[in-house]
């Protein structure tokens, strides 16, 4: 009898364990979840909102710009009037301020893709807008970035749309 009861306490216990473990992944999992909504909700407050004020032909417009100033002398810069000063100091504003929010657009990917953040949550949450920024409106930027480098620039960024497209596709 004495050996039965303990069969019976350590089944008891191993289901208690089990349970337990259970509820710790539930847990962690809604933690994620929970998690990327607010990474998601921040970067449309911090980001998206913003990026919205731009048109891709503006952001195409900067970038140009941004080639265009990069490539000047510092003997062609000490010529020019305080209009065109003031109009290369907007363009290098403007570029940076696109840059930054491409920066924590890249953050965030680097969230998903080391599993901080959810995936399927994120798809879930941001799925076209992500990709369409990714593949048109943050292209020029990206491509300014990339051009002459053989370092890959927004890898995260990149292989977040390719992971959403694919959870898209099943």
């Amino acid at each position: 009898m004495e050996l039965i009861i303990s069969i019976v306490a350590i089944i008891i216990s191993l289901i208690s364990i089990l349970v337990s473990i259970a509820i710790y992944i539930v847990g962690v999992r809604r933690e994620k979840k929970q998690a990327t909504l607010d990474a998601v909700n921040v970067l449309q407050e911090q980001v998206f909102d913003n990026l919205n004020l731009y048109t891709i032909a503006e952001i195409e417009n900067i970038c140009t710009r941004w080639k265009t100033e990069t490539r000047r002398r510092k003997t062609t810069i000490e010529k020019m009037t305080e209009e065109e000063l003031s109009e290369r100091n907007e363009c290098i504003k403007e570029y940076r301020i696109l840059s930054g929010y491409l920066a924590r657009i890249e953050h965030f990917a680097l969230g998903v893709n080391t599993g901080i953040y959810d995936a399927k949550t994120a798809e879930r949450a941001a799925t076209t807008y992500l990709v369409m920024l990714y593949r048109q409106k943050l292209k020029p930027l990206m491509d300014v970035k990339q051009n002459n480098s053989n370092t890959e620039y927004y890898a995260e960024f990149r292989k977040l749309v390719e992971r959403i497209e694919k959870i898209e596709r099943k």
